[in-house]
């Protein structure tokens, strides 16, 4: 059976490639490309079999639609490694052809063998990768908005509380509906779907708690910005994608503008994500999340020191009208 035939009935086996046909010409494969038929192709030039019977390199000339980026790079990939399986065969049956036996040949091909594994992606699946990161997007946006509802809608009707004492108290009620939502994700939700987890559950209490105070005390005070409920919804959900590409988990750090690599510190959720991420799938210890923690401390610090300020009961004037203005004047007040 001839190499080329070998190789279309190889590709036809791939489970990421749907093998279309063989064109009879160049002209009918740009044709099936632009009307959007195949998404590729791969042209077998002549010489092809004589290259690989005479042990020269043989070459495959692998045409791709680009604008297709996803399907593009996995034709790409699975056209490379079934090439060079196919050359690997090719090559064991010349050897052994001319004397050399099995072992050698093996040895031969394959002098190093490599073992590949993701460390903390066991399953190099999309959602081990990602869920982890956005849960704590989640946890922040949700409670972020569920404040600035609850505070524009009494800012409507004048009712917002006021005080010391009534700030602490919302900023302590907020805080806890943000450990228990962290609990939740991270203890229960994680290895009930079958996520990966390995952490100290001590660290990760403790991460949670200082997580959730620094989010509900930012809550608080974005909520004074907004005088009607669906003001702060409306930013929220805008603000949503950009503050999970810049917290440097989906998109490289350095490709950041300088500028944002420092300003996305000021985020609760930068911080969130660099420290669950570590302790949840990397395993980190008290001495790897000092960075994050120390942010979210500082993050807290400020926000519950502002915080207490716009939320300050305001001073009462009382002004005393004197019913004889003439007795005032003599007595001198």
């Amino acid at each position: 059976r001839p190499p080329s035939r070998q190789l279309m009935q190889v590709l036809r086996a791939v489970p990421e490639l749907d093998v279309f046909g063989v064109a009879g010409g160049y002209t009918q494969l740009q044709e099936a490309r632009w009307l959007g038929d195949i998404r590729g192709a791969v042209l077998v030039p002549h010489g092809f079999e004589r290259a690989l019977l005479t042990g020269q390199a043989a070459h495959l000339q692998v045409s791709s639609h680009a604008g297709y980026l996803l399907a593009s790079s996995k034709m790409m990939a699975a056209v490379s490694r079934t090439s060079l399986t196919m050359g690997v065969a090719v090559t064991q049956v010349r050897l052994q052809s001319q004397g050399v036996s099995p072992l050698q040949v093996e040895a031969g091909l394959q002098p190093i063998v490599l073992h590949q594994r993701a460390y903390y992606n066991p399953h190099e699946g999309y959602g081990h990768y990602v869920v982890p990161a956005v849960m704590v997007l989640i946890i922040q946006q949700t409670l972020l908005m569920g404040v600035t509802l609850i505070l524009g809608h009494l800012a409507e009707t004048r009712q917002v509380p006021l005080g010391r004492n009534a700030y602490l108290g919302m900023w302590l009620a907020f805080s806890t509906i943000g450990l228990l939502n962290c609990l939740y994700f991270f203890e229960l939700s994680l290895r009930w779907q079958g996520y990966g987890t390995t952490h100290d559950f001590g660290l990760l209490l403790a991460f949670s708690l200082l997580f959730s105070l620094c989010i509900a005390a930012c809550s608080l005070l974005l909520a004074r910005l907004f005088t009607q409920r669906e003001r702060g919804l409306q930013l929220l959900l805008v603000l949503a994608i950009p503050l999970f590409f810049i917290s440097g988990y989906p998109w490289p750090v350095e490709a950041l503008p300088v500028a944002l690599q420092h300003v996305r510190w000021l985020v609760p959720s930068t911080a969130g994500i660099d420290g669950f991420v570590a302790i949840n799938q990397m395993g980190a210890g008290w001495a790897d999340v000092v960075q994050p923690m120390s942010a979210l401390f500082v993050i807290t610090l400020v926000a519950v020191a502002v915080g207490l300020f716009v939320y300050r009961q305001p001073r009462t004037e009382i002004a005393i009208r004197a019913e004889n203005p003439e007795s005032s004047i003599d007595s001198g007040t």
